[in-house]
């Protein structure tokens, strides 16, 4: 019998030190945000974090540099974290963890999760002004959103599939990173069914249909891609990607499954091996979001807010089309 306990009483042992050492790095990273100080000494007027669920991507490291330096110019400290870090937390521990740690200011890529538009709300009720990326969070208080508004972007995409397609395009798959049910990536995919069906002479011979993914796990995206693959009642002729996950993930199952030539990809914020792509024809285009614009916009709100009270609801960013006529450009870069 007492054989039989001692399992039990070491699986507890492991589980009451994980939750200490879980619990230990919490305290530690509020600690940290409540410093508002660098390793160096410096001290700052204003701290506010960034976060993101996928951090480590070339476009959220493009939005942190530019965001960082407008920060400087400020006098503020700016904090990044999101779930691509080593520990186990999500996008609401670290707003939660913000929250804790009274800092000035929050911007944040909202992923659909109530508990993440609950946050949002409380650390208004803080006094901590939060302002959305990429993403919007419209039934909250956050005080601003920077980005592309869906109506648009849909519209963007609408136009230049239009142009892609041919006679023989008989099926149109959208990815949507999130909830199809949310109003703007219904508002999204609404309009690029609307664009399609007015504007193209091949608009009523089209079938459009949207598939949901969850675009902040990389895995989950290729799982989901590689099934549109695998199905051949399920290939559309054209793929359309409204994010940079998806479009990495959709054009390397395109060159893995040998579908070059079968499957166009109509991608967001590309690769170089996609702009390759593009630049041989095996690729129609693609969509470049202006990185500088969207990092620089989220710091000018907080600072605004905070030095006036109000900030505009809405900061537009610039959406640039790459296609084979002016790819060479952004290849240079």
């Amino acid at each position: 019998m007492k054989k039989s306990i001692i399992p039990v009483i070491a699986v507890l042992v492991v589980l009451v030190l994980i939750t200490a050492g879980g619990w230990g790095f919490y305290r530690h990273i509020v600690r940290d945000m409540q410093t508002g100080e660098i390793d160096s000494g410096e001290k700052y007027l204003y701290h506010y974090v960034l976060i993101a669920d996928n951090i480590s991507s070339p476009l959220w490291q493009a939005i942190y540099e530019s965001a960082k330096k407008e920060a400087t110019e400020h006098n503020a400290y700016l904090e990044y974290v999101g779930g691509d870090m080593v520990s186990e937390y999500t996008t609401k521990d670290y707003l939660e963890i913000g929250i804790a740690s009274k800092v000035n200011g929050i911007i944040v890529e909202p992923n659909g999760d109530p508990e993440v538009e609950r946050l949002i709300n409380k650390a208004s009720a803080n006094n901590i002004p939060v302002v959305t990326v990429m993403e919007d969070a419209s039934n909250t208080k956050r005080k601003s959103f920077i980005g592309v508004n869906s109506f648009q972007l849909g519209q963007e995409y609408g136009e230049i599939i239009c142009r892609t397609m041919t006679e023989n395009t008989k099926k149109i798959l959208v990815l949507i990173n999130g909830d199809i049910e949310d109003p703007s990536k219904n508002l999204t995919f609404s309009q690029i069914k609307s664009e399609i069906k007015e504007k193209s002479p091949y608009g009523s011979q089209v079938e459009i249909e949207a598939l949901r993914i969850n675009s902040g796990n990389t895995f989950e995206s290729e799982e989901a891609i590689r099934d549109v693959f695998l199905d051949s009642q399920a290939i559309p002729d054209i793929l359309v990607c409204l994010d940079e996950i998806d479009t990495k993930c959709a054009y390397q199952a395109l060159i893995d499954y040998n579908k070059v030539g079968q499957m166009d990809i109509i991608g967001y914020y590309p690769t170089q091996s996609f702009l390759n792509a593009i630049s041989r024809g095996t690729t129609s285009a693609a969509f470049e979001l202006d990185t500088e614009q969207v990092g620089r916009y989220s710091v000018e709100a907080l600072q605004e807010y905070r030095e006036m009270g109000y900030v505009s609801e809405y900061f537009s960013v610039d959406l640039e089309l790459i296609t084979k006529e002016n790819v060479a450009d952004y290849m240079e870069e």
